[in-house]
């Protein structure tokens, strides 16, 4: 896990939405997008987290050459996605920091 904040994680592309998939209090909710690549750059799964009363919403999940998201809610503020633990409080993961 690491601070994505320099690599830009608040400025990806849009993508298409895969699912969403609510936590155990309905209080977030994760949205999943694919990101389609093009002739040189792969797909992209970015997840984002959304607080339900104010809708605010924050990136906490980019990865390259990836197609799907395997979204687990463990208890009311941790995800797993795709095998990666997140608090979705303070925690994102960015396949560019490794």
């Amino acid at each position: 896990l690491t601070s994505c904040s320099m690599f830009g994680m608040k400025y990806l592309p849009e993508g298409e939405i895969i699912e969403t998939v609510y936590s155990p209090d309905g209080t977030y909710k994760i949205n999943s997008f694919l990101v389609s690549g093009n002739a040189t750059v792969a797909f992209c799964v970015r997840c984002e987290v959304v607080e339900n009363s104010s809708g605010e919403k924050r990136n906490i999940y980019w990865e390259y050459r990836c197609e799907s998201a395997d979204i687990v809610w463990i208890d009311n503020t941790t995800v797993e996605i795709n095998g990666r633990r997140l608090n979705v409080l303070v925690d994102s993961y960015d396949w560019r920091a490794e």
